[in-house]
């Protein structure tokens, strides 16, 4: 792939050669509501950044970016057509008010982002990711992270996060 004037256009090095701009950024890990988060529920970033608000700074000023859930055993399957369903509040005052979310429903607009699961039972440590085929945009002002469970399930009650890895670009 070129860019104008022919110059190409490559997935940067990243830090360690490992094609990331920085190391992944845990959004959700222990956050209130997140562990043992039962079908139908939301949760909301409380912990990573500062006290659940993240900035460009904490993203490395990242402009695209995969999300990694990793969780715990769960013992049932999940439903046909499961899904972690997110979304980022923004914050366009500098961090003081977000967009608004109900606990317990979903936002009214599209997810930011969606993660596909499978219907069966989940080992611990079972890691899954966004969509491959196309990248999430990371917020350029503070944001939180909003999530729902659509899985027809209960999470685990520890061993679930939620991380943000940022490639770089490079020409």
């Amino acid at each position: 792939m070129s860019a104008n004037n022919g110059i190409p256009l490559l997935w940067g090095a990243g830090t360690l050669n490992n094609g990331l701009l920085q190391s992944a950024l845990t959004l959700l890990s222990s956050d209130t509501g997140w562990n043992s988060i039962t079908n139908g529920s939301t949760a909301v970033s409380s912990v990573g950044g500062s006290s659940g608000v993240f900035t460009n700074a904490n993203t490395g000023q990242a402009m695209i970016g995969d999300l990694y859930l990793t969780l715990g055993a769960i013992g049932s399957a999940l439903s046909a057509g499961a899904v972690l369903s997110g979304w980022f509040l923004k914050s366009l005052d500098g961090g003081t008010t977000f967009e608004t979310a109900v606990s317990g429903a979903a936002l009214a607009r599209a997810p930011d982002f969606i993660i596909r699961l499978p219907a069966t039972t989940i080992s611990a440590g079972s890691v899954y990711a966004t969509d491959g085929t196309h990248k999430i945009t990371v917020p350029a002002v503070p944001f939180k992270v909003f999530v729902q469970n659509n899985t027809g399930q209960t999470f685990a009650s520890s061993g679930n996060t939620l991380k943000l890895a940022t490639p770089t670009a490079d020409y």
